[in-house]
């Protein structure tokens, strides 16, 4: 087999847009694949955040009214999260299989997860450290009106408050809503019936989780509680619906990897080095409604 070179491999190499490494990326993460994004130049960025009364009908010639506005102003800080891996030169060599692409993809799948927990379940206050990056959806929400905990099984009532509770909210907008649900709700789900019989899901063994009173279901592996962000929390396994919009993923950088042989020159290794910046804020923490899974 032909030697790997690396010679062109002096700088990080961003990931296209498309790659298996990027698809790995919004499978694992449902804020990557369905939050706002914003593009970020710099480390920090404020995003405006407008709120008006609605205009009223104004005679020919009339006086024009003010608004009674609200102008306040979002800031994202962007994160950097990285991480150097050990392979073997001979790993390289001798396997059929892209060693390098598998790396970044199992990489990218962590990551995403990881980012999830971070953005959507982590129940501690905000420190920037790898701890609480930023303030999660579950520590921004109003718990007293916001959060429905199960006490026992998941039951249809439930996720019909669930999604009163965002309808109720003046950011609601049914063609932005959307179920974000943790693994382990599925089968709760998935189970369920409503009052005449009929399953929540209509089609259970559907490619797809599919929906649920009419808006997109889809799966976040960090939609647990945790305590510290991780790739596989332990907690609560949580059910969140509301405007996807009020989400907003901060872009400061995509998925890029840089590969040196200099430190690892005495044992034939290759160091693989990659990262990817993203910020995160919750826009409207009252467009949402959460539901956890207590017992």
């Amino acid at each position: 087999m032909a030697r790997t070179d690396f010679t062109e491999a002096n700088g990080y190499i961003l990931e296209e847009q498309g790659s298996v490494v990027i698809q790995d990326l919004l499978a694992n993460s449902a804020v990557e694949a369905y939050a706002r994004q914003e593009p970020m130049a710099s480390r920090t960025k404020t995003v405006p955040r407008f709120v008006a009364d609605a205009p009223a009908v104004v005679a020919e010639g009339g006086t024009i009214g003010e608004a009674t506005a609200t102008l306040d102003e979002i800031v994202l800080t962007a994160r950097k999260y990285a991480q150097i891996m050990n392979v073997s030169e001979e790993d390289l060599n001798d396997n059929l299989v892209d060693v390098l692409t598998t790396a970044r993809r199992e990489w990218a799948s962590r990551f995403a997860r990881k980012f999830d927990n971070a953005c959507l379940g982590v129940n501690v206050a905000a420190d920037g450290t790898d701890t609480a990056p930023y303030t999660s959806l579950y520590a921004a929400i109003n718990w007293n009106t916001n959060r429905i905990q199960t006490g026992g099984a998941l039951s249809y009532e439930d996720l019909n408050n669930a999604l009163g509770i965002a309808e109720d909210s003046s950011k609601f907008d049914a063609a932005n809503t959307v179920w974000m649900a943790h693994p382990k709700m599925l089968k709760e789900i998935r189970g369920m019936i409503k009052g005449n019989n009929d399953l929540v899901l209509p089609d259970p063994l559907a490619g797809t989780p599919g929906s649920l009173f009419g808006f997109p279901l889809v799966i976040s592996y960090g939609a647990a509680t945790s305590a510290a962000a991780s790739a596989s929390p332990a907690g609560n396994p949580l059910l969140i619906v509301g405007n996807r919009q009020m989400l907003i993923n901060g872009v400061r950088g995509g998925v890029e990897s840089v590969v040196s042989r200099d430190a690892e020159f005495t044992k034939d290794g290759v160091l693989l080095k990659t990262r990817i910046r993203r910020g995160f804020a919750v826009a409207d923490a009252d467009a949402f409604a959460i539901v956890e899974k207590t017992a």
